[in-house]
C-alpha cells in the first residue's frame, strides 16, 4: 500500500513539474507571438496602401500629399509601438487606437480642404472587420 502511494505521489510530482514547464513555454511563445505581430508591422508598405487610396478619392494636391503621408506614418508608428498591448492588455490597446483615430481625424481636417474631409468621411471604417487599408492603419 505504502508503494502505490508513494508511485502515486512521484506521477503526481512529475506530472505537476511538466505541467509548470510548459506554462512557461506557453507563455514565452505568447510573448514571441505578440512581438513578432509588432515586428511584421509593415509600416512602409500600409503607408503606400493608405496613400494609394486617400490620393485619388480625395484629389490631394501635391503640396498636400507630403504633409498626408507624413500623418500617415507618424499614426501607423503609434500603433506599431502600441501593437505589443493588443494581447496582454486589449482595454489598453483599444482606448489608445481610439485615441489615435480621433487624433488622425483631427489633424487630418487640418491639412486637407472641407470637400476633400466630406470625401473622405465615407472611406473611414467603422470597425476592424473592414478590409482596407484605412483599417488597417487605424484599428
Amino acid at each position: 500500500m505504502k508503494k502505490k502511494l508513494i508511485i502515486t505521489a512521484l506521477l503526481f510530482g512529475t506530472f505537476t513539474f511538466a505541467n509548470a514547464q510548459s506554462m512557461g513555454d506557453i507563455t514565452k511563445a505568447t510573448n514571441t507571438a505578440t512581438s513578432a505581430a509588432a515586428s511584421s508591422f509593415d509600416v512602409a508598405s500600409i503607408s503606400n496602401q493608405v496613400m494609394g487610396l486617400l490620393s485619388p478619392k480625395l484629389k490631394l494636391t501635391d503640396a498636400q500629399k507630403p504633409a498626408v503621408n507624413s500623418l500617415v506614418n507618424e499614426i501607423l508608428n503609434k500603433k506599431k509601438s502600441i501593437l505589443p498591448t493588443k494581447k496582454t492588455d486589449a482595454a489598453d490597446y483599444t482606448s489608445k487606437m481610439t485615441a489615435t483615430r480621433e487624433s488622425f481625424t483631427a489633424k487630418i481636417k487640418k491639412l486637407i480642404t472641407p470637400a476633400q474631409f466630406t470625401a473622405l468621411t465615407p472611406l473611414l471604417p467603422k470597425s476592424a472587420q473592414s478590409l482596407t487599408p484605412l483599417a488597417q492603419m487605424l484599428f
